[in-house]
């Protein structure tokens, strides 16, 4: 059998591994297993998002919410220091 080397598909499960891939996302095999049945499989099930390129973490609809609290809070500020004033003068 030929030494498999990414890319390509899988010897053992078929999942295509992509270039650089130290194991097979499908079913774990790796060069030191010699890409057989004998892998070892973590089980995290990790979704494919978690192999997007970049640093950045995806953004969510939290951090949106977040920025929509901060505003509230400010507005709300601005408003309670004007009734001061107004009050005051």
């Amino acid at each position: 059998m030929a030494r498999f080397k990414p890319p390509g598909e899988c010897p053992v499960c078929g999942e295509f591994v992509p270039a650089g891939a130290v194991v097979c996302r499908g079913c774990g095999s790796c060069e030191k297993t010699g890409w057989n049945d004998d892998a070892e499989y973590d089980g995290l099930d990790l979704p494919d998002e978690a192999f997007a390129d970049g640093d950045r973490p995806p953004k969510t609809e939290s951090h949106f919410m977040q920025r929509i609290w901060w505003l509230a809070a400010i507005v709300l500020l601005l408003i309670s220091l004007w009734y001061i004033v107004i009050r005051l003068a």
